[in-house]
């Protein structure tokens, strides 16, 4: 691993104005963790590392003032959860 990391740009999934690309929090994650670890995010804003943590393995508990960008990364985890369980069943 480098100290400077390059990253393909991708598009917003919602509508929150620091949204972070699911590839940065992917490394992130897999860097700091284990499968079955938990992952704490205390400013979950639309879920990205929610998501992430779930697709990997990961146990998550995010932190959101802000009620609409907390039922954005409710419903965005959900899904990935759901996801990841379909893929495992396959």
């Amino acid at each position: 691993m480098k100290n400077l990391w390059v990253l393909p740009a991708e598009r917003h999934k919602t509508d929150h104005p620091t949204e972070k690309p699911e590839t940065l929090m992917k490394r992130i994650v897999m860097l700091g963790s284990k499968s079955g670890d938990v992952i704490l995010d205390p400013f979950m804003g639309s879920g990205t590392t929610g998501v992430v943590s779930r697709k990997l393995g990961r146990k998550f508990i995010g932190i959101e003032i802000d009620e609409n960008y907390f039922e954005t990364a409710k419903k965005r985890i959900t899904n990935a959860r759901q996801e990841k369980l379909l893929f495992e069943a396959v």
